[in-house]
């Protein structure tokens, strides 16, 4: 005896329990389990695993671009230390401040006691009469010239014989520089060298030229 589907209504012989047409279950007989295709899970997995590389690349990324920056940070600051007494003594000017401007000098040129507050007050004053008030000083770098090694024992000798002091001298810069003054009324500037020597681990101003040694 034929039965018939009771979903679709196609014809269907008495051992079957799934209908051909529509593979719909007859009453009482086990419903098919539905399986998730692996096909979907794996698609599903690559993606993640594909995000997860991304964002690990990202911050791989940004973590090699802060320690570039670091180490040109770094550079920057020990390249540039030899305009520290430059800048000390711009410093110094500006604010006529004799601690600071006698500070890019080294002890032994006893600028410190040759020089006051009223000292550098008394020579801005006397700029304001040719540049107007509020005289302001500057001091640009054009150009560095590294000072072999064998003329910086000239140097070191020269302040031995000349400050009787005994000092280790191991780098030093010969400096162009632009030396800018600047009132309301007027302004003028000049281009010299100016000599930077490491001493005793310190950078100082030191106005002692080796080719002056020979």
């Amino acid at each position: 005896m034929s039965k018939f589907c009771e979903n679709c209504g196609a014809e269907m012989e008495d051992n079957e329990v799934i209908c051909k047409n529509c593979n719909t279950p007859v009453d009482g007989a086990p419903k098919k389990e539905t399986v998730a295709e692996p096909q979907q899970a794996t698609a599903s997995t690559a993606t993640s695993a594909g995000s997860d590389k991304k964002k690990l690349a990202i911050i791989g990324g940004c973590a090699a671009a802060f320690v570039v920056a670091i180490i040109i940070l770094i550079v920057s600051l020990v390249s540039g230390r030899y305009k520290s007494p430059i800048k000390k003594y711009v410093k110094g000017l500006n604010k006529c401040d004799a601690d600071t401007y006698a500070a890019a000098y080294p002890d032994f040129t006893k600028t410190a006691e040759s020089t006051k507050d009223k000292t550098l007050t008394d020579r801005k004053k006397n700029y304001e009469k040719t540049y107007g008030d509020n005289v302001k000083f500057k001091v640009d770098v054009l150009k560095k010239t590294k000072i072999e090694k064998k003329d910086l024992e000239k140097v070191k000798d020269a302040i031995k014989d000349k400050y009787k002091e005994s000092v280790k001298v191991t780098k030093g810069f010969k400096v162009k520089v632009k030396q800018t003054i600047k009132g309301k009324k007027d302004y003028d500037y000049t281009t010299n060298d100016v000599y930077v020597y490491k001493i005793d681990g310190k950078w100082y101003l030191l106005n002692i030229d080796p080719e002056d040694l020979d």
